[in-house]
């Protein structure tokens, strides 16, 4: 399976140097050219001892006007095969069809996937760390236990795909669509998911310490023992008391709810006194390191 998404990768890179390759052809001739004739201006000899054929060339100097809009003709036609071959390249690669595709395990950081239909495609502990998916079609996609950490997923559509376990740390997933996505047990830790649509999303068990959640739908959002640490989740749309006041209650520690969420009130700090062993079993610390992170986190004051 590596393999395969290596040759894919080397695929797209000797197309890349073909592109390379159009802008270097047409704009090279078009230097020679422009070098041609100056030599050729700069040693031309005195008007005494010019011979006959000499004579006969400056005796029609259209010529010269001639050759100099070659030049200009061959650099201008460069130009639109550079424009048409980069704008082909561009669209075949946002329009990668790697719908249903096995890429479980594929080694694919810092792969550029952006705009490319990966619905329904097997991406289970595939590394895709920086990986650029902004736009992409990840319907229904199996991202179980694939590390994501720092990738761009900002406008992708992820609804219905299941990222149970997945490492989501850092990513950008604004604009997203996360609809009936299953989330159990994934690391959001310091991830964007501002804008993002999380409406019937599974986030049971998720780690949202320091995620951005402004302006986020949650609405039916399952939240059960869920680590809501450090969050300002003022701008949060649709985050109704029941999702916080469920059975297995998510853990809040230094959360700034919105005012609809008060009622009936909760405490945004009820979990605090927890929240240090259960860093230090999450990022195998010291107790004493998560207590000191707790303690830090609980002197900010939400404006």
């Amino acid at each position: 399976m590596r393999e395969r998404s290596k040759q894919w990768q080397r695929k797209i890179r000797s197309n890349k140097w073909w592109v390379i390759g159009a802008i270097a052809t047409p704009a090279l001739i078009g230097m020679v050219w422009w070098l041609w004739l100056l030599s050729d201006r700069r040693l031309q000899p005195d008007g005494d001892r010019l011979s006959h054929n000499e004579s006969a060339t400056l005796a029609h100097p259209h010529r010269e006007t001639l050759i100099s809009g070659m030049g200009v003709i061959v650099m201008v036609a460069g130009g639109v095969f550079l424009l048409l071959n980069f704008r082909r390249a561009n669209r075949n690669t946002k329009t990668a069809d790697l719908s249903g595709a096995d890429l479980s395990g594929a080694d694919l950081i810092n792969a550029n996937l952006s705009g490319a239909d990966l619905s329904g495609a097997d991406l289970s502990g595939a590394d895709l760390i920086n990986a650029n998916l902004s736009g992409a079609e990840l319907c229904g996609a199996d991202l179980i236990n694939a590390n994501l950490s720092g990738a761009d997923l900002s406008g992708a559509n992820l609804s219905g795909a299941d990222l149970i376990n997945a490492n989501l740390s850092g990513a950008n997933l604004s604009g997203a669509n996360l609809r009936y996505a299953n989330l159990s047990g994934v690391n959001l830790r310091y991830a964007n998911l501002s804008s993002a649509n999380l409406k019937y999303a599974n986030l049971s068990d998720a780690d949202l310490n320091c995620t951005l959640l402004s302006d986020a739908n949650l609405s039916d959002a399952n939240l059960s023992g869920a680590l809501l640490f450090f969050v300002n989740s003022r701008e949060v749309q649709n985050l109704e008391p029941l999702q916080l006041q469920a059975q297995h209650k998510p853990f809040l520690c230094n959360v700034a709810l919105p005012s609809y969420s008060h009622q009936p009130k909760v405490n945004p700090n009820r979990d605090c006194d927890r929240i240090p062993q259960l860093l230090s079993v999450r990022y195998n610390i010291s107790l004493e390191e998560a207590q000191g992170i707790v303690n830090e986190a609980r002197q900010h004051r939400w404006d």
